[in-house]
């Protein structure tokens, strides 16, 4: 079965005050995939999901990870187990696979 999800119907997370995720299609949807919005404004992380690969793909702003700054159009490639370090000031789509579970997510700042 197809399923639309408009953007009014996201679930909003704010991971910190400065990084808030749109969320779009979770597990509720599918295990395989999920996808969201992330919006960050001055933000810094280390994380590291020890289930899923991670796309993100630059919408505007600059996403820099490990250093590198990504921009408009840019797709940066995480795979699960990698420790990593992100940032900026961007919005950018977040894809998971499979999809999305905060408890195997490893926050630190």
């Amino acid at each position: 079965m197809i399923k639309f999800i408009k953007t009014k119907d996201a679930i909003i997370r704010e991971i910190a005050k400065t990084y808030k995720i749109s969320n779009l299609l979770t597990v509720k949807d599918s295990k395989n995939i999920s996808v969201a919005i992330g919006r960050a404004e001055n933000h810094t992380e280390i994380t590291k999901n020890t289930q899923s690969d991670r796309v993100y793909y630059v919408l505007n702003g600059t996403l820099i990870v490990n250093k590198i700054e990504n921009k408009a159009g840019d797709v940066v490639f995480v795979p699960k187990g990698t420790e990593y370090e992100f940032g900026g000031t961007f919005e950018a789509v977040v894809i998971n696979s499979p999809a999305f579970n905060p408890q195997v997510e490893i926050v630190s700042s």
